[in-house]
């Protein structure tokens, strides 16, 4: 989870009457927020090139916690448990034996994803491991026309764990961002928040 955030004490401190510190608290959570939508934003536009993005709710799983008036503190995070490997990069173990990979022989829809009828749980007694040049592999005995009646699938390449780059960005975009537009910002709320203040 990225925390955009800021230290306001100092600055509260100095302040005058409580109508100035309640005023000035508004405006930083205010700005704060602004930062985190914005931080958001970035992040889901970056993704496209980081992903291949075939449904949009990867996208939509970027999500922001505002700041309040009581807690000065803005947060932008993915809701899908997954991405934080892709956060951080590092080693991504099996729930079982192996991680399958999937092959080019994966058939696939229009979107590119993986049929649910081709998916290793659902292809069950019709698939089998085989070893290839060392190598496991989940396949599939297909009927072929012709001569020779049988040729192997190989599916899915089997790995006892796999190395997965960090390429979600959400820290670097969400740094980068908040060093940007944070300052302005927050400019901007405590204009608004003088011109309402009663």
């Amino acid at each position: 989870m990225l925390d955009v955030q800021t230290d306001v004490l100092a600055a509260l401190a100095k302040l005058q009457t409580i109508t100035e510190a309640r005023q000035f608290r508004f405006a930083v959570a205010k700005a704060l927020t602004k930062t985190a939508v914005e931080v958001q934003a970035e992040v889901r536009k970056n993704m496209p090139s980081r992903f291949t993005i075939r449904r949009p709710w990867t996208l939509q799983g970027i999500r922001i916690v505002p700041a309040t008036k009581e807690s000065l503190t803005a947060s932008v995070y993915s809701r899908d448990k997954f991405m934080a490997l892709q956060e951080t990069g590092g080693t991504k173990n099996p729930l079982g034996n192996f991680i399958a990979i999937p092959t080019r022989a994966v058939r696939r829809t229009k979107r590119d994803s993986i049929r649910l009828s081709d998916r290793p749980k659902a292809l069950g007694d019709k698939a089998h491991v085989v070893d290839v040049n060392g190598d496991k592999y989940l396949a599939l005995k297909k009927p072929r026309r012709g001569k020779n009646g049988n040729e192997l699938r190989l599916l899915y390449l089997l790995v006892p764990r796999a190395q997965l780059e960090e390429r979600l960005g959400l820290n670097k975009d969400g740094q980068r961002v908040a060093r940007a537009r944070f300052v302005e910002n927050l400019r901007v709320a405590l204009a608004a928040a003088v011109a309402t203040a009663r």
